[in-house]
Parts: C-alpha cells; structure tokens; sequence
C-alpha cells in the first residue's frame, strides 16, 4: 500500500501548501504590526510551520535515498534555508522584549516566504 503512493507528486504537492502557509504567515506577520493580539498568534503559526517544513525535509531527504533528484542543486540549499530562517526566527524573537519581538517575526516569515517559492521553483 505505501509503495503505490506517488512520493514525489506527495512532496511537490506539500510544498506547494508550504508555499501557501508561508504567504500566510507573513501576511499575518504584516498585520501583527498593528494589532497586539495577532503576534502570539503568530509565534504558534510559525512553529507549526517550522514542524512542517521539518516533515517535508524529512519526506524529502527519504525522496533523494529513493534515487530521486530534483532539477536543481539549489532545491537543498532553499529548503534548508526555509527552515533554518524560521529556527533562527524564534531563537532571536525569544531574547528580543515583547514589542520589538515581532520584528524579527515578520522578517523571518517573509524570508520563508522567498525561500519556499525559490524551493518550489527550483524542484
């Protein structure tokens, strides 16, 4: 049964979502800006986010032992990008005081944002 499943159309479909929930988030990160409410709530999208880029790294590493490679070299680097920006997102937002912690929210997510869409481009 698990090998009927088309894992490369699986991982090029999540990215896609990926890409999607990364827009979002840094619109949300826009908004946040202005309202005080909406930056804890984006601290909780942003980790779930990070969870799922580790799942499609995870999905994607398991491609590549597979034998499957994308079309270019670069797909590695920007999906590592991804998710080290959104690590390195929450570890300065943890030492920054509340109202400038969102700062580095928002930056952070519209990074993932370039390198979610330079992933999917380049896969």
């Amino acid at each position: 049964m698990i090998a009927s499943i088309d894992w490369v159309t699986l991982h090029q479909k999540f990215g896609f979502v990926l890409v999607v929930a990364a827009v979002i988030g840094a619109l949300v990160g826009l908004i946040s800006l202005v309202t005080p409410l909406v930056g804890f709530a984006l601290k909780i999208y942003l980790r779930l986010l990070l969870l799922a880029v580790a799942l499609q790294v995870v999905l994607g590493g398991s491609l590549y032992l597979m034998g499957y490679r994308p079309a270019h070299e670069l797909h590695y680097l920007y999906g590592a990008g991804m998710a080290v920006t959104l690590g390195v997102t929450f570890a300065v937002s943890r030492r920054t005081p509340w109202p400038l912690s969102k700062l580095p929210l928002v930056i952070g997510a519209i990074v993932a944002v370039v390198f979610a869409v330079l992933s999917l481009t380049s896969g």
